[in-house]
């Protein structure tokens, strides 16, 4: 018995030290999330324009063209819940005002509640110094969710690049990288396409814990639907629509100063615009960034 359990342990001991190995270097490698915190951590108290929400305003939206003091804490998949964790994470005494999203499923998303959903709640925890977390929690280690540690391994074979700039705009979706079938709009549309109305009622409450903030701290609300292609907006559920609008005309009715830009079927952006059927490209975020910057400057 003793030499089994001894070859037990020695197996065990190996195990934890790859592990802590790859722990190690995936935690050190290039992350979008630790250089939006450091950046933060540094400049947050010269911010007078926030942009948050998802990868349609990590894409779509360029700080750089809406003047000094803009910086994008969005990222991908965000949820309000995160969005109102980074609101009052960082000091940000100059914030005036805060460009978030509301589209066809961000109302009907939250990581902790969706299951295989909860691994994306570890890049707040682990590199954004997040507390909703505790550190030693399976939250607090990239080795717990081992699909996307050893994609991120693939960089000692191929290595990565940066893909954000200093401001945190996410700058890979260029026209000349999009793919050949990039309207998708079925099978995104489908993908974004969701049934737990408890979500709904969650991030309706964190909306609102939003709104209040800025209201006590004077900070203007722009609420914002970004442009999706034709393909995608014939393929969006009639009942998922209907309860983002009931609960968007409560929101609106209740808090009248948030001002919402409805965006979506916009036809400024045409199919040049696009890098799939829901993002922007290059092209699209300039146009988009310069449409918003023009509203908030009137």
């Amino acid at each position: 018995m003793k030499p089994f359990l001894v070859k037990i342990g020695c197996f065990t001991l190996a195990l934890l030290a790859i592990l802590t190995a790859m722990e190690v270097y995936v935690e050190n490698m290039p992350n979008i999330a630790r250089d939006k915190h450091q950046w933060m951590l540094q400049h947050s108290n010269e911010v007078k324009t926030l942009v948050l929400g998802n990868s349609h305003n990590l894409y779509g939206i360029r700080p750089d063209l809406l003047g000094n003091g803009a910086f994008s804490l969005a990222q991908q998949s965000q949820t309000y819940r995160y969005d109102y964790y980074l609101l009052q994470h960082y000091p940000m005494k100059e914030l005036k005002t805060i460009i978030l999203n509301f589209d066809y499923s961000l109302l009907w998303e939250d990581f902790e509640s969706i299951p295989k959903e909860e691994f994306q709640a570890m890049r707040y925890r682990i590199y954004m110094d997040c507390d909703i977390h505790p550190r030693l929690s399976w939250y607090g280690f990239e080795v717990m969710y081992m699909p996307l540690v050893t994609e991120k391994l693939q960089s000692l074979f191929t290595p990565r690049r940066n893909h954000w700039d200093v401001l945190g705009w996410a700058t890979e979706y260029t026209k000349e990288a999009r793919p050949q079938d990039w309207d998708d709009g079925k099978n995104r549309a489908e993908a974004n396409t969701c049934y737990d109305t408890d979500i709904v009622n969650l991030n309706e409450g964190i909306l609102r814990d939003i709104f209040d903030y800025c209201q006590k701290r004077h900070i203007k609300v722009i609420l914002l639907n970004t442009p999706v292609s034709v393909t995608f907006r014939q393929y969006e559920d009639p009942r998922q629509c209907n309860i983002n609008t009931q609960v968007l005309t409560k929101l609106l009715h209740d808090y009248p100063s948030v001002q919402y830009l409805d965006w979506e079927a916009d036809p400024r952006f045409t199919p040049d615009d696009f890098y799939d059927s829901d993002h922007l490209n290059h092209e699209g975020a300039q146009k988009l960034t310069q449409a918003i910057l023009c509203y908030s400057t009137h």
